[in-house]
């Protein structure tokens, strides 16, 4: 901190002055480390400008010995006391550590662009257009969940039969996990249809069970630790990116398990520049907890056809409307924009593959990277989220090889 009291330097704090600062994370926030100093008592006007010229130090007495005198030590120690910069084996470590740390940087930043882009994209939320579309709570879940599938990498690439039976598969979580996050800032339940629902005696049996389960499961947990947009978009990709549904292709499985690896890297490493190592390994473990609570809940949901209506986890109409696959490829278009639309397994073909037909997002140029900044094989390095990140062209590839 001499030098920042001698430049008269001024820092900004990125975190809200809540940085924890240990020997751990001493260079996360300068601000805070400043503030820290202070706090413990030190003084600005006392520091010295040009302390080396006052007195001679260790370094200076030990080059003033002759050859024959000054002490031997063990390659240890000659890393541990050179004074006149980095080894190279530290610059090299260096080295990779900051090419790991931009490439998980750019993992992070692409996932909350993908949520960015979703809640504030005028030509997904067109797709519903009608005003009895509009009141369809699964329509609108399904779509968030297709826009999803079409920017997440590697999902874009999977053959068409295993991308429908991993949507089929974690559509209700998905659907689940949305509204759970748009109920986290009020005192009700969101619903997908944007209506409100509370907790109250007059409700049936069922319903007072649902709400309940949703506060105490799902709700409650994620505002105890106060959870924040990044982890929360982290969450929705960890949902999607499920390698072990049975019927994947084994080609399909390792491309999901290898991103999956490396976003929960990625998000460990996002956390351990916020907190403490422990305390990010005990957050990425609450988070990691609510996956198969979510999974649990929205399937008990989804099993009652009332429940899963006003959750927006399924159709509750006859179901003489349903449309069977062969006749999806053919016109699934219309299917999207077709009036009390059933959408059961089949309907959730034929949105995938209009949605892909409509879709203008260009696809992002391969970048090659080096083998230490796969994010397969990530150390756990700090990873700082940049306040301000530019939009990147969809869909994305997250996950670089």
């Amino acid at each position: 901190m001499r030098f920042s009291v001698w430049q008269n330097l001024q820092y900004t704090c990125r975190f809200n002055q809540q940085c924890n600062i240990d020997k751990d994370h001493r260079n996360a926030c300068r601000y805070c480390r400043f503030q820290k100093c202070l706090a413990d008592g030190m003084k600005p006007e006392a520091i010295q400008n040009e302390r080396d010229r006052i007195g001679s130090t260790k370094r200076s007495r030990k080059r003033s010995l002759p050859a024959h005198l000054q002490p031997t030590s063990t390659s240890g120690d000659a890393v541990s006391d050179s004074d006149d910069g980095p080894s190279p084996t530290r610059m090299e470590r260096r080295s990779e550590e900051d090419a790991t740390t931009t490439a998980s940087r750019r993992l992070v930043e692409m996932i909350v662009d993908i949520e960015s882009r979703l809640q504030g994209n005028q030509n997904i939320n067109n797709i519903l257009r009608t005003e009895e579309q509009e009141n369809n709570s699964r329509q609108r879940s399904v779509s968030t969940m297709i826009g999803w599938a079409n920017m997440l990498h590697p999902l874009p690439e999977l053959p068409f039969t295993d991308k429908v039976l991993l949507l089929k598969h974690c559509s209700t979580a998905f659907s689940l996990l949305h509204t759970v996050q748009r109920s986290l800032c009020s005192p009700h339940i969101v619903l997908p249809n944007d209506t409100y629902l509370s907790l109250t005696s007059l409700h049936s049996s069922d319903l007072v069970s649902a709400i309940s389960r949703i506060l105490d499961e799902l709700l409650s947990p994620l505002r105890r630790i106060n959870v924040e947009k990044a982890e929360l978009a982290s969450l929705k990709s960890l949902v999607l990116l499920h390698p072990d549904v049975t019927g994947l292709s084994a080609n399909s499985r390792d491309k999901l398990r290898e991103a999956r690896d490396g976003l929960l890297r990625a998000l460990f490493n996002y956390l351990s520049q916020i907190f403490a190592p422990a305390d990010a390994s005990v957050r990425l473990s609450n988070l990691l907890m609510i996956v198969p609570a979510l999974f649990s809940v929205s399937q008990s949901l989804a099993e009652n056809s009332q429940l899963g209506a006003i959750f927006g986890l399924s159709d509750h109409m006859p179901t003489t409307n349903s449309i069977e696959t062969e006749d999806i490829k053919d016109s699934a278009n219309a299917l999207l924009y077709k009036e009390n639309l059933l959408l059961s397994k089949s309907a959730l073909l034929a949105g995938l593959v209009a949605s892909q037909a409509i879709s203008t997002y260009t696809p992002l140029p391969s970048v090659q990277t080096s083998p230490v900044a796969t994010l397969a094989n990530l150390p756990a390095v700090t990873l700082p989220l940049l306040g301000s990140n530019p939009s990147f062209p969809l869909p994305m590839k997250m996950f670089m090889t």
